[in-house]
Order: structure tokens, then sequence, then C-alpha cells
């Protein structure tokens, strides 16, 4: 029997793949005991108290969907955590529907929602708040129009349909993260290396690029308001991270990411170039490839490359489906089946926090992949670092809005909240509503551009820092309280909080001279 895509493609495998979809839920579902907001979603959520569309240093979808669900949920992260969870379900009905693109019936359409459901890459994207399984699932549409568009012959009913989706996914992909740029290559790559680019003499494809570039106005509105902070994010990131990623490390971390769906991985790009998926879907393996050269030579972080595993665990599926038709060889499938549900029970405590900090400190060393718990900076911790990171930003919150309450009434009118980085500003804007806080400013990132309260101040709180590093600033510095995170990474086991009074300068004219910092 032929796996390949014919004319009458095999139906969705809907019956198994709901079962698929709710385990993903329940497991999303499950407590995370002793974890909370990651530093990363406090900054969305604090992008989205300022919501502007067209004047985002950053695109703005994340932004607008965290407005939302604070709205919704307040600060509440179980509330949080729904949308990413949903997500998570639509790629695995997003990776099955992509092997059936591709040919694959029944069985193939399993294994591609299995692998989705258990691979500790998606799994995690689908607890954080993050922009990354936003881009997973816009990712997964636009190759699933590209694989129907390869799949159907010229003059085929539906083809102008698939490429207004292709112009939709990259338009959200615009809006969601700048590396819909890498996409954006592959896709052309696969177009003009394949009987796709006779598409070009239509209107088609021309709408479909018109649409995304419209959906990208508002990213690149804030760029141009803001003088391209993008570029200056890169330099700092480029400088602290990306040097440190060689083509070793970003390939090697590939499988480690996937665990248990890293075989249909490898399997699906063998097939896509050289195996039976080759002959008409050879396009996609080009889009793959420009991707995958393009990351290495910018020494992209391993993650980036993750929103184009869905579209090779499908391939892999539909090959080894075709592989368990053949006699003696039909068990194949349910040992694959068996292997993904096994080693992804396994592997699921790095993928979502639901183990006690202490057990699954235990749990990772006896695991002993280091990689796991080694951090962006190179340091190991006891934790994977997405997990220290979602550690003890209320309780940062609750020692600053104590400070916040000796001061004397008249005084607190004139303090400022100061958050030394990202993740502490996000933290006491999550949480000042429950504490009592006014709304903090830092220097850190897009936190600068949002300013300064328009009201007298002349004292500030400082969640972290030194006294010798606030000392040109204040006439009169001390610490009057630190916060302890044995479990956090390390520049947040140990915060002083700082009581500044008495400014040199206006607050103004200090917030110029001080400028941005995106370390």
């Amino acid at each position: 029997m032929n796996a390949l895509r014919t004319d009458a493609p095999a139906g969705f495998a809907w019956p198994p793949l709901v079962p698929i979809v709710l385990v993903a839920l329940g497991i999303h579902a499950l407590p995370q005991p002793g974890f909370g907001f990651h530093r990363d979603e406090l900054l969305y959520f604090a992008m989205g108290d300022h919501l502007d569309f067209l004047r985002m240093q950053f695109p703005p979808l994340i932004a607008a969907a965290a407005r939302l669900v604070k709205a919704g949920f307040g600060d509440q992260v179980a509330g949080a955590r729904l949308l990413p969870a949903l997500l998570h379900a639509g790629l695995i009905l997003l990776a099955a529907a992509m092997a059936r693109a591709m040919g694959g019936a029944r069985r193939a359409q399993l294994l591609a929602g299995l692998a989705v459901l258990v691979a500790p890459v998606f799994v995690r994207a689908g607890t954080l708040f993050q922009p990354v399984v936003f881009e997973m699932v816009w990712s997964s549409l636009a190759f699933l129009a590209l694989l129907e568009l390869l799949a159907r012959p010229a003059g085929a009913s539906g083809r102008a349909g698939w490429w207004g989706m292709l112009g939709i996914a990259l338009g959200l992909g615009a809006m969601t993260k700048f590396s819909v740029a890498f996409l954006m290559l592959g896709v052309a790559v696969a177009v003009i290396l394949s009987p796709l680019r006779r598409d070009l003499r239509t209107r088609w494809p021309w709408i479909a690029a018109a649409t995304a570039a419209a959906m990208a106005i508002p990213t690149i509105a804030g760029q141009f308001a803001w003088d391209w902070p993008f570029l200056a994010q890169m330099s700092a990131l480029r400088q602290s991270q990306l040097e440190r990623v060689t083509p070793s490390a970003f390939l090697s971390a590939q499988p480690l990411m996937l665990g248990p769906a890293a075989l249909l991985m490898l399997i699906g790009a063998w097939s896509l170039t050289v195996g039976a998926l080759a002959h008409r879907f050879r396009p996609a393996a080009y889009a793959v490839a420009a991707i995958l050269v393009v990351l290495l030579l910018l020494h992209g972080k391993d993650y980036y490359f993750a929103p184009v595993h869905p579209l090779l665990i499908a391939a892999g599926s539909v090959a080894l489906a075709r592989m368990g038709e053949h006699p003696g060889r039909r068990r194949v499938v349910p040992a694959m089946a068996a292997f993904l549900m096994l080693a992804g029970a396994l592997l699921l405590p790095v993928g979502a926090p639901i183990l006690p900090r202490a057990a699954l400190a235990m749990y990772a060393a006896r695991l002993g992949v280091a990689r796991a718990v080694t951090t962006n900076q190179g340091t190991v911790l006891p934790l994977p670092q997405d997990f220290a990171d979602m550690i003890g930003w209320e309780d940062l919150a609750a020692v600053v809005a104590a400070a916040y309450r000796s001061l004397p009434e008249g005084e607190r009118a004139r303090t400022v909240i100061v958050g030394g980085n990202y993740g502490r500003a996000g933290a006491l804007a999550m949480y000042a509503t429950r504490y009592g806080l006014p709304y903090p400013v830092s220097r850190s990132g897009d936190f600068y551009n949002w300013g300064l309260p328009e009201r007298p101040v002349d004292i500030l709180i400082i969640a972290g820092g030194t006294v010798a590093d606030l000392q040109p600033l204040c006439r009169s510095v001390s610490e009057i309280d630190r916060t302890s995170n044995p479990w956090g990474v390390e520049e947040e086991r140990d915060v002083p909080i700082h009581l500044c009074r008495d400014l040199m300068q206006p607050p103004a004219v200090i917030w110029r001279q001080l400028g941005p910092d995106w370390g």
C-alpha cells in the first residue's frame, strides 16, 4: 500500500486524537507545587499593561494576549497557563494534519500527535505563557499550507485558500516573534525550488505576501517608533549568550529537546530528503535546510529550531507507518507508540514542573542529563533554568511591599519602586495591586521606554544593586532588607532591597543619563 498523498487523502483521525488532546490538557492542569510565574511571563504581562499596537518595542501579539488573560484571571498563575495549554493541544492536531497532508492515514496521524504530546520541548512550551508556543503553532500552520499546496496539482481546487492560509500564518508569526524571518526564508526557498514557483504567475502568492506584510505593520512600526530596539537587544544577546552556541551544541540539543520523538524527527528528515516522501514533498526539506543553515551561521539558540520539529515528526510518522504496512513489520508502529508513551512519561517532570522542588532536583540528577539543568550562561543549577526562573517572585514583591509600608505615608507618595532587572520589575508590576505597591519602573529593556511616573519623586526603593552602585545617585543609601531564594537562578538567590533618599539630580535627568539596559 502507498502511504503517499493521493487526490483522495485519508480522513482526519479524530477518534484517537481526541484522547491525546485531553491528556495534554490534563498534564497542564496538574498542580505545579512551589512554582509560580516565569520571569519572562512577568515581562509579557507588563507589556500587556502598556499595550499600544503601533508603538511597541516588540511584536505585539503576546502583549495583546497578556492583556486579555490578565483582565480575565488577574495575577493567578493557573489562568495564565490556560492559553499555552490550549495551543499545545492545537499543535498536536496540526502535527496530525501535516501527516495527513503527506498521505498519512490514522496510524501516522496518531504517531505524530502522540510525539508532540510527549516531547519535552512541546510540553515545556505548553506550560509557559511565552511567544514560543504561539510561534510553534503559526509555523506548523504555515508548513501545513505548504504541504497542501505541494500535494495538490496545478489547477486543483482549494489552492487559493491554502495560499491565503500561508499568508495569514506568516503574518501571525510576524506579530509574535522576529524569528519569523527564518520561517519566511524557508518558505521562499521551498517555493522557488519547487513547482510552486509557477503559481507566482497568479495573484494568490502575492495576496498571501501582501497579507503577511500588512499583518507585520504593527511590529515594524514599533521598531521605527523606538529607533530599532530589536538591534540593541540582539547585540546584548549575542555578547551574553549567542556566542556560546556552537554548531555542535546546537545540533546535539535537538534530540535532547525532543526526547523519544527525536527518532521520528530523524526518520522524517531522511524521508523528506531522499526517502519515499521526497518525490512530492522534498521542497519542505529545502525549507528546513535553509532555516537550519541560517540558525547555525547566526549562532541561534537551540530552541529556535523547535518550530520546525512538528513538520519533521509528521514526516517521520508517515514514513514509519508506511514501513509498518509491510508483512513482518506490522509491530513497528505499536512499538513506537509504546516507546513514546513510556519515555515521555519518564521525561515528563523535566517538561512540566509537576514535582516539588527538592524531588525535581533529585529526579533531574538521577536522569543524568546535564544539559537539562545547564543555563544559557553555561552554569549548572539543581533545576532546569525555566523552573528555577519560576520561583521567588511573589516573595520578592512581599518583601518590597513591607519596605514600602514602613515609610511614613507622606514619603510613600514621593517614592518610586525600581526593579533591578526585568524579572524583578515584572514581578513588582504583576503583584502591585495585591500588595498595594505603586507600579514599578526599571532601566531593563522595554521597561525603560515606559518611563517614570508623572509625580514628584525623591525616594527610591530598589530591588537589586549594591550600595556602591547607588551612591552616585543618592546622598543617602541603605540596605533595608534582603530576599532569599536558594532554588532560583544565581542572580536571584540573594537580592538586597535598598532605600535611596535625596537624589543627586532630578529623576528625569538621572533616567536619561543612565539609559536602557539590554543585558
